[in-house]
């Protein structure tokens, strides 16, 4: 009965593809994708009363971006219809809730009360300047690491003179984040799996937020934002393009009211979340050395079009028919390279006192022998390779303004890199760093002074974690 389905929280990190942008949309290709400690949270509730409507009433709740969205789902049809009075729409909200719904068929007997799901974020996801003290001179703003980590959780987005929400995103991959995290409260949900011990739904979790994240994209990525934020830190080799476009058909023709054959649109669903092997060797295991490397984001407040950053891309390779593309080909050893580095910084740790030595230093003093200077060096490389092959292809991969930063920046003591991450443009600045708080501080000192562009740190910093059921407060 439905009074015996327990509130559910399920959260799902952002990520920061460190290596791999571009080549990760094709397999064999590796990327290196960092899980962020920040997090997209969904609770999924029971509403106090039912009412007298015979379909359950869904209300999806966003309180950061001023939204609300009701749907009434019917347990006979297993249909879901947006109200007409939804001022907005959100695909990833609405596609996520109908394609899990397909798949979950929840009964009347689960669904005889309504639903209440609320969604919020982690404040990196989006910009926080607008909420950022003035600096001590009483005109600038306080753009400091230390500021950013005092701002209250979950603030809510500014609003224009229309009322609207101001998004302007940082890159950490929200939608993904969002519909993991959505996904997986739906299925622990309604499976009633609270204290499951199903060791295969973390994937089937996985492959169902897959294929809602490609429905409401209108296409088929590379996955690896969805693949963090259900396995957490990870180096990722894509899954085969050709799973899905068959299913995405069906769904829109569903949609589109072309097929009404839903029984095997649910089928297909069922045998793709849980039957089909996606790939073999699709999630590797990778750590940062705890305590000794670590990652900080910059807001640039650009923003970047990926997708379309990516075609571009895509159509330039494909001129280049035979398989020692220019630069292409080089970066696959070298985010191989990366991997490879990475884990022998984890399997054969340098001392801690070796560590403290090399983060008062710039890289370029680094001894010869140190694996850091060859880690250095080898994004050095991808750095250059990278904006080479996007000014051949004609894309901003790494933009003037962010060179000189990230150039800035990898002068500082203690720094590994810092890069573009994921597809580049405007978005963002990663730098990857000795975890020591001098040289923390002397990267928030430069960020925090950079004229143009204007740039904020985010509180944001790398872990391990995946998708997690959170406690429920009492």
């Amino acid at each position: 009965m439905a009074s015996q389905l327990n509130p559910v929280t399920v959260s799902a990190p952002g990520k920061i593809l460190l290596a791999g942008g571009y080549l990760v949309l094709e397999a064999p290709h590796q990327g290196f994708v960092i899980a962020a400690d920040k997090r997209f949270y969904t609770n999924i509730r029971i509403s106090e009363s039912k009412g007298a409507a015979k379909d359950t009433v869904i209300t999806v709740v966003s309180p950061q971006f001023h939204l609300e969205w009701k749907y009434s789902y019917s347990t006979e049809t297993g249909t879901l219809v947006a109200d007409l009075d939804n001022a907005t729409t959100n695909p990833f909200v609405e596609k996520s809730l109908r394609v899990s719904f397909f798949y979950l068929h929840p009964t009347k007997e689960m669904l005889s009360s309504n639903l209440v799901i609320t969604i919020y974020a982690d404040n990196d996801f989006y910009s926080v300047l607008p909420h950022l003290p003035k600096g001590p001179d009483g005109s600038s703003i306080d753009r400091t690491p230390a500021a950013v980590e005092a701002l209250p959780k979950f603030l809510k987005c500014p609003l224009d003179n229309d009322g609207k929400a101001i998004v302007n995103k940082t890159g950490l991959g929200s939608s993904a984040a969002l519909t993991t995290s959505l996904v997986g409260a739906l299925v622990y949900f309604f499976t009633n799996n609270n204290e499951s011990k199903d060791e295969d739904l973390p994937e089937k979790i996985h492959n169902l937020a897959q294929i809602c994240h490609s429905y409401a994209q209108g296409k088929v990525g590379s996955g690896f934002d969805v693949s963090a934020a259900c396995h957490g830190t990870h180096v990722y080799c894509r899954f085969p393009k050709c799973l899905l476009p068959d299913l995405l058909q069906q769904l829109e023709d569903v949609d589109q009211h072309t097929d009404h054959n839903t029984q095997n649109l649910q089928d297909t669903l069922t045998r793709l979340v849980e039957l089909v092997p996606w790939k073999e060797g699709m999630v590797q295991e990778i750590t940062l050395p705890k305590g000794q490397l670590q990652i900080l984001l910059a807001d640039v407040r650009g923003g970047s079009e990926s997708p379309s950053m990516a075609r571009t891309v895509l159509n330039w390779k494909a001129q280049h028919p035979g398989s020692d593309i220019p630069h292409w080909t080089a970066l696959s050893q070298l985010n191989a390279k990366v991997v490879e580095l990475i884990r022998g910084l984890s399997s054969s740790p340098i001392a801690s006192e070796e560590y403290d030595k090399l983060s008062k230093l710039v890289a370029s003093d680094w001894p010869a022998e140190s694996p850091l200077l060859e880690l250095h060096r080898t994004f050095m490389e991808i750095r250059t390779d990278l904006r080479e092959m996007g000014e051949a292809a004609g894309v901003p991969i790494e933009p003037p303004p962010q060179t000189a930063l990230c150039d800035a920046t990898m002068k500082i003591p203690g720094v590994i890199t810092a890069l573009v991450p994921g597809a580049g443009g405007y978005d963002a600045v990663a730098c990857l760093y000795i975890d020591r708080p001098s040289v923390l501080e002397s990267i928030g000192k430069l960020w925090a002074e950079w004229k143009e562009p204007i740039i904020c740190p985010l509180a944001v910093r790398a872990t391990n974690g995946g998708l997690q059921l959170e406690k429920q407060e009492t």
